[in-house]
């Protein structure tokens, strides 16, 4: 069986500028101290780790318990917030995971940076939250090459089936630190041109496969599973 790891923003969906806009405003308002985030890229990096940066951005301090309690600040504030039309789909990505879900030799999860609340609440909005009954979250570590590992433990519960990232695990992502965290693992990866990075800037880092969007499942799985 292979374990398919999949990345949330990017990959999957794309928030038009809900996430972005919501956490200045939680940070602004627990501060109570106008908060900045410019020049601070959020593509491919675990929530905490983008939290402490804005922090730090802010000459604010950036301890853990600081950091956390943005945290909570920032999963109140989206909590219920993001409607169908804040979310956009990206292209093949219901017809992709119909198919998936469906076949006996594939299991599928999710390796995203975002915590695990804020990572439902985006693919809930289009009901593609029932594909993932398992993954790893910036919630559970600030390291985004530490999730894999996490992801295929769960996986492995979830199923009674053992998950090694090396030999059955691929994660599919959009930026070059999903391949980063898939390398770190020795899971395989395929990079997709969804997000905010083109073929050109993802090929240096050198995915196993890389594609412009998601393709049709059936030769989606044919590569995968070969």
């Amino acid at each position: 069986m292979t374990l398919l790891l999949f990345d949330i923003d990017g990959t999957l969906v794309r928030v038009n500028g809900a996430g972005r806009e919501t956490i200045m405003k939680a940070l602004s308002s627990l501060l109570n101290h106008p908060v900045t985030a410019d020049g601070i890229s959020f593509s491919g990096r675990t929530d905490p780790d983008i939290l402490r940066s804005i922090l730090r951005h802010n000459d604010l301090p950036d301890r853990d318990a600081h950091v956390d309690a943005a945290l909570e600040a920032y999963v109140e504030a989206m909590t219920g917030v993001l409607t169908p039309e804040d979310v956009e789909v990206l292209p093949g990505v219901h017809s992709l995971l119909d198919h998936l879900a469906d076949h006996p030799d594939v299991h599928l999860g999710l390796v995203t940076g975002n915590v695990e609340p804020i990572a439902y609440e985006k693919l809930g909005a289009h009901g593609l939250d029932d594909y993932f009954p398992v993954g790893a979250f910036g919630s559970d570590h600030a390291d985004r090459n530490k999730l894999p590992h996490i992801a295929t433990r769960r996986a492995a519960s979830h199923t009674g089936h053992d998950f090694h990232p090396a030999e059955q695990a691929v994660v599919i992502g959009d930026t070059p630190h999903d391949i980063e965290c898939a390398r770190a693992a020795g899971a395989r990866v395929v990079g997709v041109c969804t997000g905010h990075y083109n073929h050109a800037e993802l090929s240096p880092h050198d995915p196993d496969w890389l594609l412009d969007t998601l393709p049709a499942p059936e030769s989606f799985l044919e590569r995968l599973l070969d």
